[in-house]
């Protein structure tokens, strides 16, 4: 008597959701904009005056210290 074994199962092709790729940029973009950003996100709304006042930059200046980004 000969012992019969499963056939081999093929690996299943899964789809990743349309939303991943997504919010790995804007989780990259978040932390840019907490970490290193010093103006240039805003520049296109406020012109010259986002990097002249830095709006950005002093909205997650606290931010950063909180999260261990030294940033000075």
């Amino acid at each position: 008597m000969t012992a019969r074994t499963a056939p081999a199962r093929r690996p299943v092709a899964r789809r990743m959701p349309a939303w991943v790729p997504l919010a790995a940029v804007g989780l990259a973009l978040l932390v840019y904009a907490v970490a290193f950003d010093q103006g240039l996100l805003l520049e296109p709304l406020f012109g010259k005056a986002a990097m002249a006042d830095k709006f950005l930059h002093e909205f997650f200046h606290d931010g950063r210290h909180l999260l261990g980004f030294p940033c000075h």
